[in-house]
């Protein structure tokens, strides 16, 4: 079963001066850390999905254009990298158009796929869904089980569904615990987690006939310089980040060695022409009646 592999294309250095309000880093280390990453793909001869902030595509558009030619899936990480919460609704809809529009023109590809910064689409941001509907997208990575929930599905739900017949949602891979739905998709949440468990989960999961996707940055690939350091910047949740930095090139290796990985594209896409073709029949036979 092929399942999606994806990186969310940030700087770790400017997410946390965005944060903390100060000025914008004279030297981004995402560049760097993303030809790293392309380099190790390509060893393991994987083509995933990148979500690109805007400000990421204006600054480094030549590595947008890399990543694209070199087959990769691009997709839209937000503008600022500023989460749907965080914003109001005509500043996630001038956000999220801005950022297809800088991609879009840089690759020559039409953009389609979203994933909102920091999980920021809530059940308080439903109407996130909407406005990326009118701004042209057709698929979503951003639904954790809060989100499921509010939308009427089960939390624990991983299978791929439409919002309003329009945009495909593909809900985050999660794990139950003692009763409690969390994600379980890489990143943050698997940082901490043994590859070899991460792999008999998944093992589940395939053989339930359910595809898994799963996330990271670059730096936690291919950390460099500064990103090495960041614990120094005084945040706890930095320092947390820092202690694992490199941790993933192991368990995406892993990953590779057990599954085979791919782009959501590729993934749920034809994952779902399954579903789609016996709603034509059903409604067809209704027609027919």
């Amino acid at each position: 079963m092929l399942n999606a592999l994806c990186f969310d294309i940030d700087d770790l250095t400017y997410g946390l001066h965005m944060k903390c309000g100060s000025a914008l880093p004279s030297q981004y280390l995402v560049e760097k850390e993303t030809y790293g990453l392309l380099k190790f793909l390509d060893t393991l001869r994987v083509k995933a999905t990148m979500f690109v902030p805007g400000y990421v595509a204006e600054r480094f558009p030549t590595l947008v254009r890399n990543m694209a030619e070199a087959g990769h899936e691009i997709g839209s990480h937000g503008h600022r990298h500023i989460g749907a919460g965080s914003l109001q609704r005509n500043e996630f809809r001038k956000e999220v158009a801005i950022s297809k529009k800088i991609i879009e023109d840089i690759t020559s590809k039409e953009v389609v796929v979203y994933k909102d910064p920091c999980w920021g689409i809530t059940p308080h941001s439903l109407w996130a869904y909407d406005e990326l509907i009118e701004a042209g997208y057709r698929m979503d990575n951003t639904a954790q089980p809060s989100l499921l929930k509010a939308l009427g599905r089960p939390s624990d739900e991983m299978l791929p569904f439409t919002y309003k017949d329009a945009l495909m949602v593909v809900p985050v891979t999660s794990v139950t615990l003692f009763g409690k739905t969390v994600p379980f998709n890489g990143g943050f949440f698997c940082a901490y987690i043994p590859a070899t468990v991460q792999v008999r989960y998944y093992k589940k999961l395939n053989a339930r006939g359910v595809p898994f996707n799963y996330y990271c940055h670059p730096f936690e690939v291919s950390p460099k310089d500064a990103n090495r350091r960041i614990w120094s910047r005084g945040s706890v949740r930095a320092g947390f980040y820092g202690i694992y930095f490199g941790i993933y090139r192991h368990y995406i290796s892993e990953l590779a060695v057990h599954f085979k990985l791919g782009s959501l594209k590729d993934v749920y896409t034809d994952f779902m022409k399954p579903q789609a073709e016996n709603t034509k029949q059903e409604l067809s036979h209704a027609t027919a009646l």
